[in-house]
């Protein structure tokens, strides 16, 4: 077991589940509740006067619910009291009505009934309900009041704090956390022509696909990238409809009578047509020139839900798969033999590795004591990934990897309370960080991985273009969706960039919204009745056809925090410029604006 002491990095990394828990995870929080208090003490905000308030804010709000709860009490029995009066009112009007009847006593008991229900529902109501209502509606209204004025007063007070969030913090809290990781402050085209030159990485031109997300960098200068992309893809639809039929049939009954039945069946009919379904997909791709020539795939299989003697059972069955397998690869002339750590073998599972040689080089003793430690461990994600080596590039795609918020947008942080802000700031860095570290966890898990650098790459001097194609797609994506959704769109858009021009140290791109219209359709589907007709069954169903718009957007890297950029947008020279236009965004350092093309100028505004 890793000791909590290793100051040496590399060290650290030896054993990356034992890093986490014993070092890294300690280390992260602590950065951003020190991160923080510094956000905190350059606001000015006073923590303890915002706590009082937001204190005497709850117990308002408190009391007011209270008195809502009492409102609703009261608000039943005024509605009892109504129906009581109505009622009496009905039972005299009967009396008054039987006058002239012959049982005098029924008439008597219903006016008097009547009467006394009317009166004592009335006096109730307008001596002790009414006032009550009125009453209480007023301290309600005034615990709402006061309320109000407290929440306003909290915000106030939390305003500097606020205004100082960013969104581009995480990166650099995680680099100072594991200085091993290198993060990119966003997919340069550096970055992309590496990833693209040397491990074959190419640009996404799947029209049903758009980058939401994506995050790059380098480990020991061996290159990573994390996308996050929204798919569209068509399936079928299941659509149903349904009538009744009825019909008569006559017969004899065993007495001679004719007897006439009413009969009665519903009809029900399906037709399966084409349509869109959407998903997010996340995955994390990794380039390195150890074992170049392997490839294998492995699956999660959950081992961390097991118990021991699930555990063991499962091994041992395993095992006997794998010495079937070797035995059968021997009578072939193959290659395939069986590891020495059958644990491993079993649990990590890549039994379709076509170099055995490279296979166990990557995979040494520590390798897989680390693996085994991430594919057990009951507290983080345990196994919850697929593993695929293609050659020099390694794929991860986790089941956590779905949940893991990529969106680094400093409004989440704020509120009315230091201490809820606070919360929310370490919820989202710790679960960012967590997400992150578990996708490259089984590739640190791999000591060669850590440890070789590449070979080193002859980059371009200059690019063609600024920004990679995912990087523009994840700006247009950052924007309102109705900015480009087609009119006549019924579904979300998939947004497509591509690249136009070059504008000094800005890119003109093109941006297709591809979207479906929806139009109800019937079908009409003929079914055989229980009365010996045929009958039309309507089956309505939707029709999908694809329907795009186009829109032009600009890019350029501004190099400001975020925090610079939306004083300058409020206050300063970029407050008149980004008015002409359509739509903007600024993250990371880039700002992105919807420009249809009538911009000139748009790079020397900036």
């Amino acid at each position: 077991m890793m000791t909590k002491n290793i100051e040496n990095a590399d060290d650290l990394l030896l054993e990356p589940l034992a890093a986490y828990k014993n070092h890294y995870a300690k280390t992260f929080t602590d950065r951003c509740n020190a991160y923080f208090d510094g956000l905190l003490a350059q606001s000015g905000v006073n923590a303890e006067e915002n706590r009082r308030t937001v204190r005497a804010y709850d117990a308002e709000r408190k009391r007011a619910a209270e008195l809502e709860g009492k409102l609703g009490k009261y608000r039943a029995l005024k509605g009892l009291l109504v129906f009581g009066i109505v009622l009496g009112a009905v039972l005299f009007a009967a009396g008054i009505a039987s006058l002239f009847g012959r049982d005098v006593l029924a008439i008597v008991l219903l006016l008097v009934l009547g009467a006394a229900l009317v009166a004592l529902s009335s006096w109730l109501y307008a001596g002790k309900i009414k006032p009550l209502l009125k009453q209480t509606e007023e301290k309600r209204r005034q615990r709402q009041a006061k309320a109000e004025e407290l929440l306003a007063a909290a915000w106030k007070q939390t305003e500097p704090l606020n205004a100082l969030f960013e969104g581009d913090v995480t990166k650099r809290l995680i680099r100072q956390t594991v200085p091993k990781i290198v993060l990119d402050d966003y997919f340069d085209m550096r970055r992309y022509d590496y990833l693209n030159g040397k491990y074959g990485y190419g640009k996404d031109d799947d029209p049903a696909s758009s980058t939401l997300g994506i995050l790059t960098g380098e480990i020991e200068g061996n290159p990573f990238a994390v996308e996050r992309d929204l798919v569209c893809r068509m399936g079928s639809q299941t659509y149903t409809g349904s009538i009744v039929i009825h019909w008569t049939t006559t017969h004899t009954d065993s007495k001679g009578n004719l007897v006439t039945e009413h009969h009665s069946q519903t009809l029900t009919a399906s037709v399966v047509k084409p349509k869109p379904f959407y998903s997010t997909g996340t995955r994390l791709l990794y380039g390195n020139d150890a074992a170049p020539d392997l490839h294998f795939t492995r699956t999660p299989a959950h081992a961390e839900d097991l118990g021991e003697k699930e555990r063991e059972r499962k091994i041992k069955q395993g095992t006997k798969r794998i010495r079937r397998k070797q035995r059968e690869a021997m009578e072939a002339g193959g290659s395939f033999t069986g590891m020495g750590n059958e644990e491993f073998d079993v649990l990590f599972g890549a039994l379709d590795r076509d170099n055995e040689v490279q296979f166990r080089l990557l995979f040494t003793p520590l390798a897989q004591k680390n693996l085994l430690a991430l594919l057990k461990d009951a507290e983080g994600y345990g196994d919850d990934f697929r593993m695929i080596k293609d050659g020099c590039m390694n794929y991860i795609l986790s089941e956590h990897s779905a949940l893991w918020d990529m969106d680094e947008n400093g409004n989440r942080y704020r509120s009315y309370s230091v201490d809820i802000a606070r919360r929310r700031f370490l919820d989202f860095q710790e679960q960012y960080f967590r997400s992150f570290y578990f996708d490259l966890a089984p590739l640190l898990s791999i000591p060669l991985y850590t440890q070789q650098k590449p070979r080193e790459y002859l980059y371009k001097d200059s690019y063609p273009r600024m920004f990679t194609q995912r990087e523009t797609e994840y700006a247009v994506n950052r924007l309102d969706a109705a900015v480009f959704a087609p009119a006549t769109a019924a579904t979300q858009s998939i947004l497509k960039t591509a690249f136009l021009a070059r504008e000094g140290e800005s890119d003109c791109v093109r941006v297709t919204a591809n979207a479906y219209e929806a139009h109800q359709r019937i079908d009409h589907v003929s079914q055989f009745g229980g009365d010996g007709y045929m009958h039309d069954i309507p089956v309505p169903w939707v029709e999908y056809l694809p329907v795009s718009d186009t829109r032009t957007v600009k890019l350029k890297r501004l190099g400001l925090t975020e925090r610079e950029f939306y004083r300058e947008a409020r206050e300063g020279k970029y407050r008149d410029a980004l008015q002409k236009y359509i739509a903007s965004g600024y993250s990371h350092g880039i700002l992105c604006c919807v420009t249809d093309g009538a911009d000139t100028g748009f790079d020397e505004t900036w």
